[in-house]
């Protein structure tokens, strides 16, 4: 009987940590070579504290919260806790702070001041100039090492990358190398923070949904609406014809709601009102 039990607890350790390995799997896909995993670390830590915080605060609103709930709930010790807590970000946004975004990776920082640093603009056009790879000044190697903190990282690593994303270029002729866009983001769509600003709210609309569905299980409310749809067997000759077909029927469906939607949308804006939608998306795994 015991075994069965440690076996049901083991089984069930694995499904969750099967689904949360999955879902980081996706995300940090989308991070590699926009985020370090050094910053990302310390994103998580300190968002990881904040919460465990806010859901002791929720359960025993009545009580201060003692450093060894933390320490048993993080996994981290009591001092890491303390010097976590006390620093003057805690609790503030991190896209908010102007150093924490200049080390998020070390493309972004090279970027930024490649762009924005007097040296290292022309002083006629006021525009980026263009460097020499290696040198003590004026020089690709130069503005590495003034702006990139990152142990392991090489200035001729991280040119090949911005070269690859496209932000930068190289003059074969003149051996310079020119910042083409201060974006580090790799594409050439001018929205594409739009995009990525929408599709990772949606993302978060989603996870929303799912916990609430979960904290309903045991009660007799109305859950959210959570369905989906989709095939393990699809012929990829038969792709496009699925994806065109669901799209129209998406398309469809979005109008719909949107008419929904604007039959309860109140005109002004007030300290009452809540956030509530619906989202669509349709989607492909070739792993």
């Amino acid at each position: 009987m015991q075994l069965a039990r440690s076996e049901g607890r083991i089984e069930e350790a694995s499904k969750l940590t099967r689904v949360v390995e999955n879902q980081f799997r996706k995300l940090i896909k989308f991070l590699v070579g926009r985020v370090s995993l050094v910053k990302l670390q310390e994103m998580i830590r300190y968002i990881f504290v904040q919460e465990i915080e806010n859901k002791l605060r929720e359960d025993h609103p009545e009580k201060n919260i003692p450093l060894t709930q933390l320490a048993l709930l993080s996994g981290l010790d009591t001092r890491t806790l303390t010097k976590i807590r006390n620093n003057p970000k805690y609790r503030k946004p991190f896209y908010e702070e102007a150093n924490f975004l200049k080390e998020l990776a070390p493309g972004a920082a090279i970027l930024d001041a490649w762009s924005s640093n007097q040296s290292y603009l022309d002083k006629t056009t006021g525009k980026p100039m263009a460097l020499d790879i290696i040198g003590k000044s004026n020089s690709f190697e130069a503005l590495f090492l003034e702006t990139t903190k990152s142990r392991g990282v090489t200035y001729k690593s991280l040119l090949e990358r911005l070269i690859e994303s496209g932000a930068v270029s190289f003059d074969k002729k003149n051996k310079k190398v020119m910042l083409v866009s201060n974006s580090y983001l790799p594409a050439d769509s001018k929205d594409k923070l739009g995009a990525i600003e929408m599709g990772f709210s949606a993302l978060g609309n989603m996870t929303d949904t799912i916990m609430k569905n979960i904290a309903l299980l045991d009660t007799n409310e109305e859950r959210f609406f959570q369905r989906g749809a989709w095939t393990y067997r699809l012929n990829e000759q038969n792709q496009n014809k699925l994806r065109s077909e669901l799209n129209t029927l998406l398309e469809n469906t979005d109008q719909q709601a949107r008419e929904i939607i604007g039959k309860y949308e109140e005109e002004t804006t007030s300290g009452q009102q809540i956030t509530a939608g619906v989202g669509f998306f349709y989607f492909e795994e070739t792993d």
